[in-house]
């Protein structure tokens, strides 16, 4: 018995180095990758999100100030109205910045739990 113990070990461990890691062990390595990269984004895009919901903030608090002249009287009917739509301009793209960013932790987020789902044999 000793014998082909010994035989089916060699066998597997010269396959091995011939062949590489088995589909298996791939397997399982790929897993830790995807699983580690996931999890490192999702980390980093969490702590992303609220600079990106202080900047919406910081832009609806500009066109706030741009709507009033910023407590100035109107000298110049062009630069106040350019300014008004600069401000909003902000405004709108600090909400689709923070839309996409959103979306992009979710998906991610979505694609983690998909990777861990336990599936029978």
């Amino acid at each position: 018995m000793k014998t082909t113990t010994k035989i089916k070990s060699f066998v597997k461990e010269f396959t091995a180095v011939i062949k590489g890691d088995d589909v298996e062990i791939l397997a399982q390595k790929v897993f830790r990758q995807a699983d580690a990269a996931l999890s490192t984004h999702i980390a980093i895009l969490t702590g992303e999100l609220i600079a990106k919901e202080d900047i919406l903030e910081q832009a609806k608090e500009s066109i706030a100030l741009a709507r009033v002249n910023k407590g100035k009287a109107i000298t110049n009917n062009d630069s106040y109205v350019e300014a008004l739509i600069n401000a909003q301009n902000k405004l709108v793209e600090a909400e689709e910045s923070l839309d996409a960013h959103k979306a992009k932790l979710e998906f991610l987020k979505t694609q983690l739990a998909e990777l861990s789902l336990e599936v029978e044999a």
